[in-house]
């Protein structure tokens, strides 16, 4: 067996959108370029307030000449009805097919399955499959649970939507949508846009999702993270085995300061990826 992992993600949903006008109906909505979904290539993107704040993410793979949105499970009856307000006369149908797909996630060394193609927010989180028949697609693989799939995300320093970002409050950038290719600046109108380009624009972003080191008990989610005596920043996403949690830190106080979460103290430390400025932190993750 090769050095593959691979494991199924219950907490996923599918959503299919199809008819003649599924791509310009999509198109005019999300954050992204749905003219780049093809056969082989999947597109990240999210859906946003008009006041230009985080709804719903999902990635978005082909179906034929229909679409399907791998989407948080738990939210997706909210999707599609979101979807639906906005329907209006498009000649687009809207379906769940939560309770008959499954998402797997690909992770490590080895070739990627069949039909599974490469996480579009960074290479490093290797392959997701949308599929019907999980067992085929997880028999040269692996196993591994969805908590070792997290703490490969965490460790990457790359947010999950279910657990780090917080519907009609959080800004897309301050969750590195712009720098995980979920933001396609130049595709023309989207929801949100305004108050998403200006942000970008003038480089006003005051809080970002970043990686930490943990020294003492890890912080639970939602632990507040000071700065000498300041509330910095919020903990979300966590691995005790590792030691590292993903906080949304203002990144005005962590600038040599020691930043404080609980009982715990946390370390902040930019991913590679990353091409934002973070003063104070370790340019390391």
């Amino acid at each position: 067996m090769s050095g593959l992992k691979a494991s199924i993600l219950p907490e996923r949903g599918i959503l299919r959108v199809g008819g003649a006008d599924a791509r310009p109906f999509l198109q005019g909505l999300i954050t992204n370029n749905v003219d780049l979904v093809e056969e082989a290539h999947a597109v990240y993107a999210c859906l946003l307030t008009p006041q230009g704040k985080f709804l719903f993410d999902f990635f978005i793979t082909a179906d034929g000449d229909a679409l399907l949105l791998d989407c948080d499970g738990a939210r997706a009856a909210d999707l599609l009805k979101r979807l639906a307000f906005y329907k209006l006369r498009a000649d687009v149908t809207l379906e769940n097919l939560s309770a008959n797909r499954a998402v797997i996630a690909f992770w490590g060394e080895g070739a990627a399955p069949a039909g599974a193609l490469s996480d579009p927010r960074l290479a490093a989180l290797g392959y997701r499959l949308v599929t019907s028949s999980p067992e085929e697609a997880l028999k040269d693989a692996a196993p591994a649970t969805p908590a070792e799939y997290h703490r490969h995300r965490i460790a990457l320093g790359v947010g999950d939507a279910a657990h780090d970002f917080e519907p009609d409050r959080t800004f897309p950038l301050e969750v590195n949508l712009d720098e995980l290719h979920g933001i396609d600046f130049k595709k023309g109108c989207f929801v949100g846009q305004e108050v998403t380009s200006r942000t970008k624009r003038r480089g006003s972003v005051r809080k970002r999702l970043i990686p930490c080191r943990v020294e003492g008990d890890l912080p639970k989610p939602h632990t507040p993270v000071r700065s000498s005596g300041r509330e910095a920043g919020m903990v979300f996403s966590g691995d005790a085995e590792t030691g590292r949690v993903l906080a949304l830190l203002r990144l005005d106080l962590i600038d040599g300061a020691v930043l404080e979460a609980g009982d715990a103290s946390l370390t902040p430390e930019k991913p590679d990826w990353a091409n934002f400025e973070l003063d104070g932190a370790n340019d390391e993750a």
